[in-house]
């Protein structure tokens, strides 16, 4: 085999670009040959494994609920490279500790610990350029606290923020897939289900080209939400069905939590068996926020039963971690989030009016909805509310600006 001569400059630069897009994508595609692929560099690294390797294996590891195996070599590789970044004025280590703090900070959020994961992502921030794509994770990051503590204007302002800054977000479908389903959520919770239909369906194809089997599983828990809202039980319990099976095959527990909890409501004749199994997946990820959402739903199953006593205890195991999400929640809600809240320049304008433009778009779509949907006068005025309430706010902010 002929050697071939080192690569320099901007060539260099463009081949690492390439090598490191196969390997997400193989990361996305192929998870479980990526893995003890990864797992051997991370291992043969010892004490300072390759960051990418880690970051790749993190990758893999988080979505079957063993990212916590990792937070000790993550935070060990993100010291190394502060260390690097100050003392040696290494602007690549600067790089490597926004990506590392990051997933770090998807480690704080899904464990329930909001205010750690809002100062990761800060951090980033901190760290990196606004367009760089570790900036619009981070955004991302930071708009799922704002969701999570239900404030949705604020975090749809985030996730604009994320997709103004990031020039490269036209070519990145794993992140157009991320958005796509995070205004979906927003959208079905602040307009109606209806409202959701269009973003869920540009996320599953984002998905789809990113290879990204995760994210088009979740459009289908997504869309079965959707159709439980909108009064369609049996077609709400076939995308249940199919969710899970599409989170248990690619091993996004989860997902498969989520849609346990959903057929929770939606099959009594399992309904009992189905929260157990959310509890006991929502124990192995270390979610408080699922193991919370089980304990409520197996409280209700129980007092249903007539089991006081299991209803009382799971009630008890309900209030407990919301209480300590709530601790956690309320100095990220004062401190944080605030700042991050930026509102957009008058120079911004015309990006503005395409957001009202579009929001408004989706509520005529979703009125338009309604008048066919055939639901009972209870439904009909409940989401009739909804879509009122939505449009005042549109109204309010056209008039602010």
């Amino acid at each position: 085999m002929s050697q071939t001569a080192p690569l320099t400059g901007a060539a260099a630069a463009a081949a690492s670009g390439r090598d490191l897009a196969r390997w997400e994508r193989l990361l996305m595609r192929r998870p479980a040959l990526a893995l003890p692929v990864l797992q051997r560099m991370v291992d043969a690294g010892g004490d300072t494994p390759p960051v990418q390797a880690l970051l790749g294996l993190f990758f893999i590891l988080e979505r079957c609920g063993r990212g916590p195996e990792l937070q000790a070599a993550l935070e060990a590789a993100l010291a190394a490279a502060l260390d690097r970044a100050q003392h040696r004025a290494d602007a690549s280590a600067r790089e490597q500790a926004s990506e590392l703090s990051e997933a770090l900070g998807r480690l704080h959020y899904q464990r329930g610990d909001y205010l750690q994961a809002c100062n990761a992502w800060s951090q980033t921030l901190e760290l990196t350029q606004d367009d760089t794509r570790w900036a619009c994770l981070a955004r991302i990051g930071l708009a799922h606290l704002c969701f999570a503590l239900g404030d949705w204007a604020r975090g749809g302002r985030v996730l604009d923020q994320a997709e103004r800054h990031y020039p490269g977000l036209i070519g990145d479908a794993y992140l157009r897939a991320k958005i796509g389903l995070n205004r979906a959520v927003a959208s079905r919770a602040t307009v109606g289900p209806e409202a959701a239909v269009t973003l869920l369906d540009q996320a599953q194809r984002a998905a789809r080209q990113a290879g990204h089997r995760d994210y088009e599983a979740e459009t289908c828990w997504h869309r079965a939400r959707g159709a439980r809202d909108s009064g369609d039980p049996l077609q709400a319990l076939t995308l249940a069905r199919s969710a899970l099976q599409q989170a248990r095959r690619c091993d996004y527990r989860w997902l498969q939590a989520q849609c346990l909890l959903l057929l929770s409501e939606l099959q009594d004749e399992q309904a009992l068996v189905h929260a157990q199994e959310a509890l006991a997946l929502g124990e192995g990820l270390q979610s408080r926020a699922v193991q919370a959402a089980a304990h409520a739903r197996l409280s209700q199953l129980m007092a249903d039963r007539g089991a006081l006593g299991p209803s009382w205890h799971h009630q008890q195991q309900r209030q407990r971690l919301e209480a300590v999400l709530g601790q956690s929640a309320l100095p990220a809600r004062l401190e944080q989030l605030a700042r991050f809240d930026q509102q957009p320049l008058l120079s911004a304008a015309p990006a503005d009016l395409a957001q009202a433009a579009r929001e408004a778009a989706a509520l005529s779509e979703a009125l338009a909805a309604l008048a066919q949907s055939g639901g009972t006068a209870a439904t009909l005025r409940r989401e009739l509310q909804t879509l009122t309430t939505a449009a005042a706010q549109l109204a309010r902010r056209l008039t602010a600006t």
